[in-house]
């Protein structure tokens, strides 16, 4: 096994290399009890002239990379130095006025930081370029065509987790917060780059896994102690930014009018999820209805967690709505409703503007959070009234 290769100060910064993923394939097995994830991610790659694919990856521990099959050689540069950075930004901080100045000078240098991969694979074949080179007349043979698409498999665990998924007792979920989809499985986390995904999750037999597309099949293991793998499927391409994950012991509550949807959360707050989501295929039906366009995704799940377990009130993924079970309400509660009403409503306009469609820029961004508003606005005055919707702008 390969040991993390430390960055010396005299290094190169990797750059981009250029590659494009046309699939990924994510199989993960999810150990609650020691806190830890292990398995593999297969990536559909199209390798630069160069011949060289960077990942990000952070936390994670690398096991083995592999192309075509073959093992490969890779370097990964892990980004532990975060004290290193805070020390000599610390050092440039001359006066409280100055402070400022140096922190954003730091954030945005983190930022930056971040763009360039740090898992990077050779996915050289000497055998095809010789094939190639070899070619009579110069012509272009079939196998050049297809030599820059390559099947690249990293073997990797996490454990220690600090950001991105996070375990709570018998719980595990993620979370979309800005270039965190790396810290929980290698991809190219970036905005430009969309694909289709399978996903595969093996969790203990009495645990539900959560995810992103259309549930194809649960398998239950033979094995001691037994296991249940769900295997789903995202056809339609999306940025890893927008890969989400809920396990835990949930009940699964599929709505009464629509098929598509269903809505989950732990067993105690099973009363109150009835009552909160009556409404919520409303809002399902007016967006398609106003969108002239079918719900993108195959399906779409709403999970609601314990207020100490979430991170955010909401996070949004691709078909996947994680959020706190405080806005869940039992019926003798009235004030509540219009909120949470207006909160899920939201939440589901965000899976058209923001997670189908995404921003060509972070400038843009503003944008599709404007559209998903006025839809969530269009939802507020046919269903809780004018006055409503006014206030709602007033405010």
């Amino acid at each position: 096994m390969a040991k993390p290769r430390k960055p010396k100060p005299e290094d190169p910064k990797p750059a981009h290399s250029g590659a494009v993923v046309r699939h990924q394939k994510l199989c993960l097995s999810i150990d609650t009890n020691l806190r830890r994830i292990y398995g593999y991610t297969e990536l559909e790659i199209e390798v630069p002239d160069i011949g060289i694919v960077g990942l990000h990856a952070e936390n994670l521990g690398i096991e083995s990379v592999l192309v075509d099959g073959e093992p490969t050689d890779f370097e990964y540069y892990p980004r532990n130095q975060s004290s290193d950075i805070e020390k000599r930004w610390a050092s440039a901080v001359s006066s409280p006025s100055s402070a400022a100045d140096v922190a954003a000078a730091a954030y945005v240098t983190a930022l930056e930081t971040e763009l360039i991969p740090n898992l990077l694979i050779n996915c050289c074949n000497k055998m095809q370029i010789e094939q190639i080179n070899t070619e009579p007349n110069g012509v272009q043979s079939s196998a050049e065509v297809k030599q820059n698409v390559k099947s690249v498999r990293v073997n990797y665990w996490v454990e220690k987790m600090e950001t991105g998924i996070h375990f709570e007792d018998n719980v595990v979920h993620t979370d979309n917060q800005i270039r965190r989809a790396r810290c929980w499985f290698p991809c190219i986390d970036d905005n430009n780059q969309r694909c289709c995904f399978d996903l595969e999750f093996t969790v203990a037999h009495n645990l539900v896994a959560v995810s992103n597309g259309s549930l194809l099949y649960q398998v239950l293991s033979k094995y001691e102690p037994p296991c249940k793998t769900y295997v789903y499927r995202l056809d339609v391409p999306v940025t890893a930014q927008w890969i989400s994950l809920a396990v835990g012991p949930f009940e699964i509550l599929p709505d009464q009018h629509n098929g598509l949807i269903s809505h989950m959360c732990l067993p105690p707050n099973l009363p109150k999820l009835r009552h909160t989501v009556e409404f919520f295929h409303n809002a399902f039906s007016e967006y398609e209805q106003y969108l002239d366009a079918k719900f993108p995704f195959g399906s779409y799940n709403q999970v609601f967690l314990s207020p100490e377990m979430a991170i955010s009130s909401s996070t949004v993924g691709a078909s996947l709505c994680i959020l706190t079970s405080q806005v869940l309400f039992d019926e003798k509660v009235i004030d509540q409703t219009i909120d949470t009403c207006i909160k899920l409503a939201f939440a589901l306009s965000r899976q058209w503007f923001g997670v189908y469609i995404t921003p060509e820029a972070p400038n843009d961004e503003w944008l599709l959070d404007g559209l998903a508003g006025f839809l969530t606005d269009l939802f507020i005055k046919k269903f809780l009234g004018n006055n409503e919707a006014r206030y709602r702008r007033y405010k």
